[in-house]
């Protein structure tokens, strides 16, 4: 949820302000107990506000892309489970962006050596996230690797089990993005770093991506499943600094 935003009219509590420059003016100055981003007027000269709201909360994306008949959606469309056995499953969102940078968690709920996460193009196909086609991935079942365009970049995470959560950390203007397994060090390598863009796998440019899990037709499972959180519930590490909390809709 974003700071409050005010009208500045006449009626209303006299404030005043103590902060320049954008600076959010806090419970201190205003008494409502609500921060907000400007106040208009000048230091120390009494301002009114006609109306305090708080800004539109900001609406987080789901798996609600075209997925598989053969993927059951549960948990508001955040939890994908394979419910049939044959080729190459997914979820994925419909969220499709060019530019940004953005932090998302999937956690493991039943895991094979075919479970797979990551981003997908909007036109690529769930066997694109194996193949690693337009995409970047991690998988499960390929040596645990952070992969790219069928060729394998940065250190096996090691293998990945139930209640593992899988942190990604996607820059869609420096087409770099990095994965790490339970807070540990991103892309398996102690110098990893989203926020410096320091050792990340080398996306593909000029095309939109967008999160998906796939379930790969070799090793596959019955109720294989993978649960997101695309940032509207509390993530259960740190988001990397200048990265969007969250994959917004």
């Amino acid at each position: 949820m974003g700071l409050a935003v005010v009208t500045v009219a006449s009626g209303g509590l006299p404030i005043v302000e103590s902060t320049v420059g954008g600076t959010p003016v806090t419970e201190a100055t205003n008494g409502c107990g609500l921060p907000v981003t400007k106040v208009v007027g000048k230091p120390g000269i009494p301002v009114v506000f006609e109306t305090i709201g708080m800004a539109a909360p900001v609406t987080y994306t789901t798996f609600n892309g075209v997925n598989s008949t053969q993927v059951t959606m549960t948990n508001g469309n955040l939890t994908a489970t394979l419910n049939t056995l044959g080729s190459h499953y997914g979820a994925r969102s419909a969220a499709v962006k060019t530019t940004g940078k953005y932090y998302f968690e999937v956690k493991a709920i039943d895991m094979s050596s075919a479970c797979i996460c990551g981003v997908l193009s909007s036109a690529g196909t769930y066997t694109n996230m194996q193949a690693g086609t337009s995409t970047t991935m991690l998988s499960a079942g390929n040596g645990q690797m952070v992969s790219n365009n069928a060729g394998n970049q940065g250190s096996p995470l090691g293998p990945i089990a139930v209640n593992d959560i899988v942190c990604w950390a996607i820059d869609l203007d420096g087409r770099k993005a990095w994965a790490r397994k339970n807070g540990g060090t991103w892309n398996n390598n102690a110098s990893g770093n989203p926020s410096t863009g320091t050792l990340g796998v080398n996306m593909t440019t000029a095309i939109d991506f967008a999160p998906a899990v796939c379930f790969a037709f070799s090793g596959q499972q019955l109720n294989d499943a993978w649960t997101a959180n695309f940032g509207a519930s509390a993530f259960a590490f740190a988001v990397p600094a200048g990265f969007t909390t969250g994959w917004p809709a």
